[in-house]
């Protein structure tokens, strides 16, 4: 997947700013492809220039004028390719460097071990409330937008969401039977 893919495939809901595009990847997208403000508004150029979005100025009286940015024919064109095209490996490797750290632990003293497993699990589950929430969050979320569906769409945003708190559930666990296991040790 890539950023201008997710930007392409938030604009099929609705016409929306730089701004609106961040707020809206932090409540939704940010689990599986995450993008800071100044990456969107770069892509959102390029993809201005390869005529997939179209903008228009919005002026304002009290505030800055706003630019708001729509998804073109050819732009929904590209984005439908693009997700019907599956790759024949469906999720990238990744580079993980708390088990990087993992493979190397026997060098590093017990204790020391624990409490960053400890961290490990309390960062876990901090995730795990904000996935909550941001379910929570959904029909929030799905009413800034005309949706055909909504139960549809919120169903295949919820796909993306278990998916997150299932891993993180099975991460937890698994640290916690390191914890026991070098104990024992």
């Amino acid at each position: 997947m890539s950023l201008s893919h997710a930007i392409l495939g938030l604009l099929t809901y609705s016409p929306m700013t730089g701004y609106d595009l961040k707020k809206i990847f932090d409540k939704s997208i940010s689990e599986v492809w995450s993008a800071s403000l100044s990456q969107i508004y770069r892509e959102l150029s390029t993809l201005n220039k390869k005529g997939y979005v179209s903008s228009t100025i919005e002026k304002q009286e009290d505030r800055p004028d706003k630019r708001i940015y729509k998804i073109t024919q050819q732009g929904r064109n590209v984005f439908l390719r693009w997700l019907n095209d599956f790759p024949d490996i469906l999720s990238n490797p990744k580079r993980d460097e708390f088990m990087l750290r993992i493979f190397f632990g026997s060098r590093l003293e017990k204790d020391q071990l624990i409490n960053e497993f400890k961290r490990f699990i309390s960062q876990k589950k901090h995730h795990l409330e904000t996935l909550k929430e941001l379910e929570k969050s959904f029909d929030l979320f799905s009413s800034q937008f005309n949706l055909e569906s909504k139960e549809k769409e919120e169903l295949f945003w919820y796909f993306t969401i278990k998916r997150g708190q299932m891993t993180l559930e099975i991460l937890i666990k698994w640290a916690e039977e390191c914890i026991n296991e070098i104990k024992e040790h």
